[in-house]
């Protein structure tokens, strides 16, 4: 079952708890349950790492709704499964599909999860770098009425290749994420990496059918710095998120297709659910958004600076957006005994997570952050807009720069507070690894109880090895 330690304490699963953190006497995490999902999630041996579960370009893996959650992930035995549970405590019931084998050692081929809240149909994509669409939806009303409907395969419809009628498509990076009014959207990558345009669609609940395929940004554009030219890119996003009042908002990077690191914070947002596009100042594109749209990048960081990819993007209460990602700066990198350029992500010991945040009047801030740079991180906001980031890496507070893995593979929870500006972020809460995914939260479940839950994928025990897939529950007030 692999082994794991909490605050010194060690046991093997379930629901039972006991500990609480406090926070300057203004947040407590309470640390309420830990349940084994899988004692035999697949791991892999594949040129991007080992993790094929809970990785960062999923937007969704873990999700609830009517008091039920779900997780998707691949088995021991190369299949799809989605799992649920009642909540908060319900044994995990899971369903393996056996009519598609999972052949792949890529980690970018994980499985994504939407749930459509006006049907109840769950939808599942997987198994995509450049590759054909594996698509399947269950019945309507799975979600939403999972007491009386019958949880097994039979419940989900066949594998297709296409979401619109007679438009077969081949994808990358499938997300899923819901509409104010409860419908649901599919946002994807078409083209490969450095030429690349990202595509949404709408499923529209009423017809149970999927419409409006479009593209939202463009590969297209001329770019050029110290590290050459390059005509063809692809972005890859933080997030996209709808604010309360139903403005939807993206962060993303570009990575060209000349290589090297990424570059930029762009930012856009959309007042009609992503037909049409505003630059930071509101200012309506006149074209799909691309490299050379005017207002584009609010944040200048050059590729020479090792800017990293898909990190952790909220927006809070107020419509205020916020972005965690970790890249150097001229200073670390020369600090830590490097040159500007001289290698693709520049030295660990100079990487920094960076948090930048928009306010009201769009004005873009940023702050360098203390603790040292794990993997990539997803970050919460709260009712009262207080922050919460979670990552895998160490608590030690001594290490500058990215850690090694052998510094610590732990879910880290650090927060923020709104009061204080978010100039106070600190470590707050440990979960003692090693865990081997990115961090991925259930977004859905945090805001309507406000308890987090966090799926982890123990570091097996050796290369291909099954390990144990669990979901850890905190309650942060």
């Amino acid at each position: 079952m692999g082994k794991f330690m909490i605050i010194n304490m060690r046991y093997a699963c379930c629901f039972f708890m006991l500990f609480v953190t406090f926070v300057n006497a203004q947040i407590t995490i309470e640390e309420k349950s830990i349940s084994i999902v899988d004692s035999k999630a697949l791991t892999i041996k594949g040129r991007f790492g080992q993790a094929i579960n809970g990785r960062t370009y999923q937007k969704d893996a873990l999700a609830s709704h009517k008091g039920y959650q779900y997780i998707t992930y691949y088995n021991q035995n190369r299949r799809v499964c989605i799992s649920r549970r009642r909540l908060p405590s319900g044994p995990w019931k899971t369903i393996q599909f056996l009519d598609y084998d999972f052949k792949s050692d890529d980690s970018h081929n994980i499985v994504s999860l939407g749930i459509c809240p006006n049907d109840g149909t769950i939808h599942l994509a997987f198994d995509h770098h450049v590759y054909p669409l594996h698509y399947r939806v269950s019945k309507k009303g799975l979600a939403t009425n999972p007491e009386t409907m019958e949880w097994n395969a039979a419940s989900f419809g066949p594998i297709k290749g296409e979401l619109e009628e007679n438009k077969p498509i081949r994808i990358t990076y499938p997300k899923f994420w819901q509409t104010p009014e409860g419908n649901l959207q599919m946002n994807y990558r078409r083209g490969g990496s450095g030429n690349g345009d990202r595509m949404l669609v709408d499923y529209n609940a009423q017809i149970g059918r999927w419409e409006n395929t479009r593209q939202i940004d463009s590969a297209l554009g001329e770019f050029e710095d110290q590290l050459g030219k390059s005509e063809t890119r692809c972005s890859y996003p933080n997030g996209y998120d709808y604010d309360p009042s139903g403005r939807l908002h993206v962060t993303f990077v570009w990575r060209e297709n000349s290589q090297g690191a990424n570059h930029d914070l762009m930012y856009v947002y959309s007042d009609d659910q992503g037909v049409t596009w505003k630059n930071n100042k509101g200012k309506l594109f006149a074209e799909i958004p691309n490299v050379n749209s005017p207002g584009i990048v609010v944040h200048s960081i050059p590729r020479v600076f090792g800017l990293m990819n898909d990190h952790g993007q909220v927006i809070d209460s107020k419509g205020r957006v916020h972005v965690v990602m970790f890249h150097g700066t001229k200073e670390t990198i020369e600090a830590a005994g490097g040159k500007l350029g001289a290698s693709r992500w520049g030295p660990k010991a100079a990487q920094r997570y960076f948090h930048y945040w928009r306010t009201k009047k769009g004005k873009w801030n940023s702050l360098e952050l203390p603790m040292a740079v794990g993997n990539r991180p997803k970050i919460f906001s709260d009712k009262n807009d207080n922050l919460v980031m979670i990552y895998c890496g160490t608590t030690n507070t001594s290490i500058k720069g990215r850690s090694n893995d052998a510094d610590g593979e732990d879910l880290i929870v650090a927060v923020a507070t709104a009061k204080n500006n978010w100039q106070d972020w600190h470590i707050a809460h440990s979960v003692k690894g090693p865990f081997m995914n990115d961090m991925l939260g259930d977004i859905y479940r945090w805001k309507n109880e406000g308890v987090l839950s966090i799926m982890l994928q123990d570091e097996p025990i050796a290369i291909r090895k099954p390990s144990v897939l669990r979901v850890v529950d905190l309650k942060i007030n």
